[in-house]
């Protein structure tokens, strides 16, 4: 009895030291899940974070919730904040910028961008350190290790992909192809432009040049239209997904890997018979 009395005890004391432990836990909003990928990281177990947004199919963020009282609230910048009704006066808002420096397709590629990523971190960090300065040292761990680990997913990269060509018609996810591989090629913006600007005849002769060099059209949910529905002419092409929910941005980023390669193999196989 008296065993079963302190076992009861031991584990009353460890459940309260668990409930203190997360309520030490700082919690924060983030507008975007793509500042969720990357807050939750650099936030690792010192961090609470939540998405206020998620992507729909067609890979546009799409408001799912409210800040919480409480909460350190994380925007792009003012324009993002007011998307989501969250008021310049609100005294828990951190902004990375005061205006965003580029356009929202370059930031959501810059998502997928090994050289902007730690910049990205960095700003988060800081916000993060300033207003939790007693982790200070351990929100610098995390970024440190943010970088090993992109260096690390990009050298696996270039290990499954070694020899592949691709043509890269991706609104945002090609940035981290190209960045990691040497055979991906991306049409120039002014080719891009004309693209899209209805130059349907330039964009054919692209896409059947590539499709007889064997090369693999690569496409994600950000891929305008006009490309995309040219693309499903072709049978050697392979579509990205969306980073699934509650997955570490670092695993899908692998993952990018992983199912270009899978698809590679099933078209050389293809190709034989």
């Amino acid at each position: 009895m008296l065993r079963l009395m302190a076992f009861a005890l031991i584990l009353s004391f460890g459940c309260r030291g668990t409930e203190a432990a997360a309520a030490g836990v700082m919690k924060i909003a983030v507008t975007s899940p793509w500042l969720y990928e990357v807050a939750s990281f650099i936030g690792g177990r010192q961090a609470q974070v939540r998405a206020l947004s998620v992507w729909n199919e067609a890979g546009n963020t799409v408001a799912t919730g409210r800040p919480r009282a409480g909460e350190l609230v994380i925007a792009f910048d003012p324009e993002d904040a007011a998307r989501l009704k969250i008021g310049a006066q609100n005294k828990n808002l951190r902004l990375l910028y005061q205006k965003r420096p580029m356009s929202e397709a370059k930031m959501r590629a810059a998502f997928f961008d090994p050289a902007m990523l730690p910049f990205i971190a960095q700003e988060i960090m800081k916000i993060m350190a300033a207003a939790d300065q007693r982790n200070y040292s351990y929100y610098q761990r995390r970024l440190a290790e943010f970088q090993s680990r992109i260096d690390s997913t990009m050298g696996i990269g270039r290990h499954l992909l070694a020899g592949v060509n691709i043509l890269d018609l991706t609104g945002a996810e090609g940035t981290w192809v190209r960045s990691s591989i040497t055979g991906v090629v991306r049409p120039p913006e002014s080719v891009w432009a004309g693209w899209l600007a209805g130059d349907s005849v330039a964009l054919r002769a692209a896409l059947d040049e590539a499709s007889r060099r064997g090369w693999l059209l690569l496409l994600d949910p950000w891929t305008p239209e006009a490309i995309r529905s040219a693309a499903t002419a072709y049978p050697y092409r392979l579509t990205l997904p969306l980073p699934p929910k509650d997955t570490e941005f670092f695993v899908f980023l692998h993952e990018i890997f992983t199912i270009i390669a899978n698809r590679v193999k099933t078209g050389a196989q293809r190709a034989k018979i």
